[in-house]
């Protein structure tokens, strides 16, 4: 015999709502997700703002329905026997259909609204993250977040590891929140509870194979360290390589450097390959530059506590090397090249299953662990270009190199990091998405017009892959006098570690001068940031602006990084609210680079650029008591290095923690309201700076009291 507590579930393929007779929340449940929105209350909410719940009534019905001309389960959940200013009957509708989950009151008088508060979790931990997902593109504000932030804009929790996503909407508005207490985000939705859900989100809307960012590889968090051929091009040898890996270490590692990249030059001589040498190729790197082997280069890398990175492109070789004359019948093309004279057919099963993996063993046997994988989109044009000619044209030139990309991955592990090197165009940035743990997503980059054109506008069309299928890696970071003024090296630097993208270190870093090495410590490491928008953006021409949403468990605030793109000064003006996705309220903004406050007038901040140069900025809701609104260690301004920030109330003190590192000049700074006065700290205006102990790389306490 049923039992009427039954009718309180209702299920439609794999989604479901549970609802719970005592307590009078409710649960929503998905297949594979479990009950990922969870202990949902309703509440109704007068026009004067006060409420009632819903269990103040103190009878409850619920009717079961499932009819045959309608796709979907429905419960009405009948409360009656309520409080006299309430209506005798109100219905609350649960519907659940093949795609989404729908809740609404009916019988409430006009003005009184139904009001939806709840928990939720779309996957697991770190994979669950608020996005947007169809946010008007128009909207040209570049969004990011370092932890579980949330912002007014974001309606949606994505699952990194399954490319899904339930979409949260109210008829009358909602907002997304995040609880450290119980590690899960929150919601509230106005009017009515829609969770609308979408799968294959990235293969949908970007036609490609999806599979989830590898975070158990060589780099959980995007590398950072110096690489040869930006830096010194063709004297590029063992020398220069170690030269620069001992100054790395003795002037960055601390600060978060981690790796060298032996880039294209240790077995090219030159552009034009017409007349390489044929003694060196890849199996048989140059002797004169790396008299000792790559596996004593590699060796003397990790000796200094660094990852050795080896740049590879084994579908050319430069000259009739030992393994072309090997392969011979296996040459689809004889051109002269920048990466080589001789091309591979990429459909041919020698090429597939022997050469690529006697490439790739090599690579690990030198003691390489990672590598960038170059020469992808040539290979691509010669494989279009002669694709009659090849053993076997029934296959896509595509479909050629995710072979030859699958083998080179079952041969080095599915752990070892894996760059590919293909920015050209959209076909090779995205053709081995899946493969890859990271992809150039742009060409070489020296001159302010290539930052532009291949780190800007690639950047907006490729962003929504950062840190959920791969890092997308911005090209180096060449920030030495002769391509950059000092406003571009803060410009170029700012917005690379603001978007949580890979470092890599263009410049000979003997020679740059101290202040721009500054620069750089200001960067290091790239931490865990990942997109709040699944779209493709773009900008006006005008400004690029980067909003970096930062939530801890002892403060949340955004970091914003204002670019002028013209060459020409500008005026700009940036909304807290509208364009920051800020609640409204009272906000403090410091300036990271100057050190100092940023005017906010009626909720808007007005500021001046200079040609090519930027505003990074931290942006903090205002308390009515000393808090800190920016640290000097990293431009996320305390994101990297505050491990806990408290205020007590009872001895107006200020303390935290921070991990320093040894001898740098760290400070914490503090906006302190009119009315207050640091006891122990040095003040300028509503600023007072706290200088930590940094005599050795640990975690510090400090602490600053206050009086009235």
């Amino acid at each position: 015999m049923l039992r009427e507590f039954y009718n309180t579930y209702a299920n439609y393929f794999d989604l479901a709502v549970d609802i719970g007779r005592e307590t009078g929340l409710f649960d929503c449940i998905r297949e594979k997700y479990g009950r990922f929105a969870r202990d949902v209350a309703l509440v109704f909410e007068s026009a004067s703002g006060g409420t009632v719940s819903k269990n103040a009534y103190n009878k409850r019905e619920y009717f079961w329905e499932q009819t045959p001309h309608e796709p979907q389960t429905k419960i009405t959940e009948r409360l009656s026997d309520g409080p006299d200013d309430m209506p005798g009957t109100v219905d609350i509708i649960y519907i659940v259909k093949r795609d989404r989950i729908t809740v609404e009151a009916k019988g409430l008088p006009d003005g009184m609204t139904p009001v939806f508060n709840g928990y939720a979790s779309y996957g697991e931990g770190d994979d669950c993250m608020a996005v947007c997902l169809d946010r008007d593109v128009s909207e040209d504000d570049f969004r990011s977040a370092y932890g579980p932030a949330v912002s007014s804009k974001d309606d949606t929790l994505f699952d990194r590891k399954t490319d899904s996503a339930v979409t949260l909407n109210g008829r009358s508005g909602r907002k997304l929140g995040y609880s450290w207490e119980k590690l899960c985000f929150t919601f509230e939705t106005r009017g009515t509870l829609e969770l609308v859900f979408e799968d294959r989100i990235f293969e949908t809307r970007f036609r490609t194979v999806y599979n989830p960012i590898n975070k158990n590889n060589t780099f959980p968090s995007p590398p950072c360290g110096w690489m040869t051929w930006y830096a010194v091009m063709f004297d590029a040898c063992e020398k220069a390589v170690l030269d620069n890996a001992r100054w790395q270490r003795d002037n960055l590692r601390d600060y978060g450097a981690n790796t060298v990249w032996v880039d294209w030059e240790w077995y090219h001589c030159r552009f034009n390959n017409e007349d390489a040498p044929e003694n060196i190729g890849f199996f048989s790197p140059d002797p004169v530059r790396y008299p000792h082997g790559l596996k004593y280069v590699s060796d003397k890398i990790k000796e200094m506590g660094f990852v050795p990175a080896l740049w590879v492109g084994p579908t050319s070789e430069p000259a009739m090397t030992d393994t072309v004359k090997e392969f011979i019948d296996s040459v689809c093309a004889d051109r002269v090249d920048w990466c080589g004279r001789y091309f591979f057919d990429i459909t041919d099963e020698r090429i597939c299953d022997g050469l690529i993996p006697r490439a790739f063993e090599k690579v690990r046997e030198w003691g390489y662990e990672a590598l960038k994988w170059d020469c992808l989109p040539i290979t691509l044009a010669y494989a279009d270009q002669f694709h009659d000619g090849l053993k076997h044209p029934g296959m896509t030139s595509v479909e050629a190199l995710r072979a030859l990309c699958r083998k080179a991955r079952e041969t080095v592990g599915k752990d070892f990091y894996m760059l590919s090197c293909a920015g050209v165009n959209d076909r090779e940035v995205m053709m081995a998405s899946d493969i890859f743990d990271a992809a150039r997503i742009g060409n070489d980059i020296f001159a302010w017009r290539e930052f532009v054109t291949d780190f800007v506008e690639r950047i907006e069309r490729f962003y929504s892959y950062h840190n959920t299928v791969l890092y997308c890696d911005p090209d180096n970071v060449v920030i030495r006098p002769e391509f950059n003024s000092m406003d571009q090296a803060k410009s170029r630097v700012s917005a690379v570690s603001l978007l949580g993208l890979p470092v890599t270190l263009g410049d000979n870093l003997p020679d740059l001068p101290e202040e721009r090495v500054e620069l750089l410590r200001r960067i290091l490491p790239a931490l865990n940031i990942h997109p709040k928008d699944i779209r493709e953006g773009r900008h006006n021409g005008e400004r690029f602006l980067i909003n970096l949403a930062v939530n801890t468990p002892f403060d949340q605030w955004n970091v914003v990084d204002l670019l002028n793109l013209l060459e020409t000064e500008k005026t700009f003006e940036i909304d807290i609210c509208s364009d920051l996705g800020l609640e409204h309220g009272e906000y403090v903004a410091f300036d990271f680079w100057e050190k100092r406050p940023v005017e906010i007038r009626d909720g808007k901040i007005k500021v001046t650029l200079s040609g090519m140069s930027s505003l990074v900025m931290s942006v903090h809701k205002k308390e009515n008591r000393p808090q800190v609104v920016s640290t000097s260690r990293h431009v996320t301004q305390g994101a990297l290095e505050l491990k806990d920030v408290r205020w007590d109330h009872a001895l107006n003190r200020l303390s935290g923690v921070s991990n320093v590192v040894k001898g740098d000049n760290y400070s914490v700074y503090v906006y302190v309201p009119d009315g207050w006065k640091p006891k122990n700290a040095e003040i300028t205006g509503n600023i007072a700076v706290i200088k930590p102990d940094t005599s050795e790389n640990a975690d510090v306490e400090w602490s600053v009291e206050f009086e009235r």
